[in-house]
């Protein structure tokens, strides 16, 4: 499966780091605005502009 090319950085205590978007490529088109990633045991949100 092709996985979305969003990506985001977002701050930790050890500095900013970069995260991808694990959602389906297609799912922005198919209205699910908001993509998703996981930073550790984190999950990391956010929605396109």
């Amino acid at each position: 499966m092709e996985t979305c090319t969003a990506v985001k950085v977002t701050p930790t205590a050890a500095g900013d780091v970069e995260v991808r978007c694990a959602k389906p490529a297609d799912h922005v088109t198919r209205g699910d605005l908001q993509h998703e990633a996981r930073l550790g045991a984190f999950p990391v949100r956010w929605r396109s502009s």
